[in-house]
């Protein structure tokens, strides 16, 4: 037991004296690697100047030399400079980049000096060439996603020949911004000739172009930017269809609808051009093209609607946009016959104003039916002046929409959702009346008296109209005043428009009409002035007046009378 526990501590200690010398071995034989001095790199200014880099190895120097030797056939040039940094730069009196420099760094310490390994190659290499100059960039026809770039460069400062361009030994980057854009993209472009074409590019889209460059790879710097230059790209066919809507009018006389249709300009980048015209198309539903298109016929770019009449059965119409370079895919819009019954509206549909000239709407689909999409209707509501329709047209898994288009605070508006069932057309609409926000009315109701009695009297009044109402009407209050008593306030629900004021005293009164929403009350309308008789008056009157009648008869027979005589 004892032989076994000896000889397992000297296993032990064995093991540990080994990791030990192991270690400081290590530790010594990295203390006593040396670290040269060595050239890191190095940048040429054209006709100008050499900046190196270096790093300083162990030796503590007091200061380092930069030595450039030009390598001639004749007689070798050198230039030089001394720091005490890490990086110098030497003059290299107005020596282009196509020589090849030996290049050494020497650093000078009390114990002697100690050089870098000499380096030799062409000044082209690290030389950071002069920026060129754009002369033009043109648009490619037939290529709206190209555009061709041509530059030139002052000669003596440009080390490349054209035939070393054209064997691709010019690496370049452009820059570009796209019009109404703040942010440039660079990209890496192919360039083996004073003029090249680069396709990166949206059509009908003005671009700034710069261009860079540096001479084979990595190790030579890039170039300054050159100058600056606009072009714009070529047209193209636009790449989607306008969005298309109608508004179906009612059957005339001669059995056909009335069928406006309304589309949305197409937006810059689907339009790829500049619209020419628009073309409309519509068909009957057994296939007939129809002759009469009303206002549809001849459409100017600028247009956005149109009119004709369409038999009463079902219908179908197309739209094209077309620019200089192409047509537009077809836009559709089925009209469903007018005996046809209607597929059902969404199930459901909530507004959420989001401020003074926003609205979110949410809706949920018809259950258990399939949609190809829905349409979102509003409109302001105005009874004295006429409002314009908007509309959007969604796919068939949108549910919400924020409304910011033609939506004002303290205006109403009727909100509508549609569901479209491809052939089919589009179903009911359920409606909503929101404001993004509520006000006070700027006006109330005028009151009319529509009977009296000894003690009562029953009134009516016509609603605000609504571009007065700004808000839903809660209450109306029915404000009755005369010189004898204190003003009587009846309030009534905001959907009545006819209420009896009853155990009225006799007396004359002022009776007037105040709406109020969830924002206040607004002022009074036009009042009416009411008369309430007592009982004793009505008995003077029934005397008086029959004994006025009998002598007034009297006095005729007594005329009479004498005139015979």
């Amino acid at each position: 037991m004892w032989v076994f526990m000896e000889r397992s501590l000297a296993t032990v200690w064995a093991f540990l004296l080994g990791a030990g010398l192991t270690l400081a071995f290590s530790v010594a034989t990295t203390k006593n690697v040396p670290q040269s001095l060595q050239l890191l790199g190095c940048v040429f200014i054209p006709r100008s100047n050499v900046t190196c880099h270096w790093t300083p190895g162990d030796n503590q120097a007091t200061y380092y030399t930069l030595k450039a030797e030009k390598m001639l056939r004749s007689k070798n040039l050198t230039f030089s400079c001394t720091t005490t940094g890490l990086s110098c730069t030497a003059g290299i009196n107005g020596s282009g980049l196509r020589f090849t420099f030996c290049i050494s760094v020497i650093s000078h310490s009390i114990s002697g000096n100690v050089s870098s390994k000499i380096r030799c190659q062409s000044a082209r290499i690290e030389g950071k060439l002069a920026p060129v100059s754009l002369n033009s960039v043109r648009q490619v026809d037939g290529s709206p996603h190209c555009l061709s770039v041509s530059w030139t460069s002052n000669v003596t400062h440009f080390p490349l020949a054209p035939f070393e361009i054209e064997r691709g030994e010019l690496n370049s980057q452009i820059k570009f911004t796209a019009e109404g854009e703040v942010n440039a993209q660079v990209r890496n472009v192919s360039v083996t000739g004073y003029t090249f074409q680069v396709c990166l590019f949206k059509p009908y889209t003005s671009y700034t172009l710069e261009i860079r460059n540096r001479y084979l790879g990595e190790a030579s710097p890039w170039s300054e930017w050159s100058n600056p230059f606009q072009g714009r790209t070529a047209e193209a066919a636009p790449s989607a269809a306008p969005a298309l809507w109608r508004e179906v009018g009612p059957i005339g006389r001669n059995g056909r609808r009335l069928i406006s249709l309304l589309w949305k300009p197409l937006p810059r980048f689907m339009a790829n051009g500049r619209v020419t015209f628009y073309n409309v198309t519509c068909r009957a539903e057994n296939g007939l093209t129809l002759s009469d298109y009303g206002s549809c016929g001849k459409l100017q770019p600028e247009t956005t609607s149109c009119s004709l009449p369409l038999p009463a059965g079902r219908c179908s119409c197309s739209l094209t946009a077309s620019t200089s370079a192409g047509t537009s895919p077809k836009a559709l819009v089925w009209i469903s016959g007018s005996s046809e019954k209607e597929p059902p509206p969404p199930a459901e549909l909530t507004a959420t104003p989001l401020g003074d000239d926003s609205v979110k709407i949410r809706w949920r689909p018809p259950p258990d039916l399939s949609v190809s999409g829905f349409v979102v209707e509003w409109v302001a509501v105005r009874e004295e002046t006429s409002s314009v329709l908007h509309w959007e047209k969604l796919n068939s898994s949108s549910t919400k929409l924020i409304i910011t288009e033609g939506v004002k605070t303290m205006e109403r508006n009727a909100i509508s959702v549609k569901a479209l069932y491809g052939e089919q057309g589009a179903g009911g609409n359920i409606t909503l009346h929101v404001y993004t926000q509520e006000g006070t009315p700027s006006a109330g109701p005028d009151v009319r008296v529509e009977h009296i009695s000894e003690t009562s009297v029953e009134l009516s009044w016509s609603p605000v109209p609504v571009e007065q109402l700004h808000g839903f009407i809660r209450s109306y209050a029915l404000v009755c005043t005369t010189r004898n008593q204190l003003a009587r306030s009846v309030t009534v629900p905001g959907d009545l428009h006819r209420y009896t004021l009853e155990n009225m005293s006799p007396g004359i009164y002022d009776i007037f009409i105040r709406a109020s929403t969830v924002a206040g009350t607004g002022p009074a309308g036009n009042p009416a002035n009411v008369h309430i008789g007592s009982e004793e008056i009505s008995i003077v009157i029934c005397i008086i007046v029959p004994l006025l009648l009998m002598s007034l008869v009297s006095i005729l027979i007594l005329l009479l009378a004498q005139m015979r005589v």
